[in-house]
């Protein structure tokens, strides 16, 4: 999908650190609580299987499985002090904005991505949640293209419900006017 040079260069020099759409309609700081309780669970499944298996080597409690136990214990601490690093500058780069002409959504922190979607290109605006988003009460609010990636990418996830309907409503509003 190809954008006019000159609109991108004009939203970039109107652009700041935070766009007037996320400034009316923020995520939630949930989102961190979320993303960081979904990696631990995976990780805490991960490597208990790891511990289980030791254990299971060892064929005893000997002093292999205490010090495997620990390394394990150290490797989890680790983990979660990643996780929460990560995720925090995950949400302080997190960026979308309703532009005049298109939908700006930018995140990711050692690789971002920016999705520029013009409004006459987009078919599709949603809200849903998954479970997690269910326990922490948050939603996403997706756009779909005819692409295949657009659903992967062009979301803005973490928001609480009225700002959720909120920013569906004006993305709709701005499909209607393309059309």
């Amino acid at each position: 999908m190809v954008i006019d040079k000159k609109i991108q260069q004009r939203f970039k020099d109107k652009s700041v650190a935070q766009s007037t759409t996320i400034e009316q309609y923020p995520l939630e700081r949930r989102k961190i609580a979320k993303k960081i309780t979904v990696a631990m669970i995976f990780w805490t499944i991960f490597l208990g299987i790891g511990l289980i298996v030791t254990a299971f080597l060892a064929n005893s409690i000997s002093s292999k499985f205490w010090i495997a136990f620990y390394s394990i214990l150290v490797l989890y601490i680790l983990i979660f002090i990643i996780q929460v690093w990560y995720q925090t500058e995950y949400y302080k780069r997190y960026f979308y904005n309703i532009a005049p002409d298109f939908l700006v959504i930018k995140k990711g922190v050692i690789m971002p991505h920016e999705t520029m979607l013009p409004y006459e290109k987009l078919q599709d605006v949603y809200m849903d949640q998954d479970l997690f988003d269910r326990m922490f009460n948050l939603w996403d609010v997706h756009v779909s293209t005819a692409t295949a990636m657009s659903g992967y990418k062009s979301h803005i996830d973490g928001v609480n419900h009225d700002n959720a309907e909120k920013l569906r409503e004006l993305i709709l509003n701005k499909i209607r006017k393309e059309r």
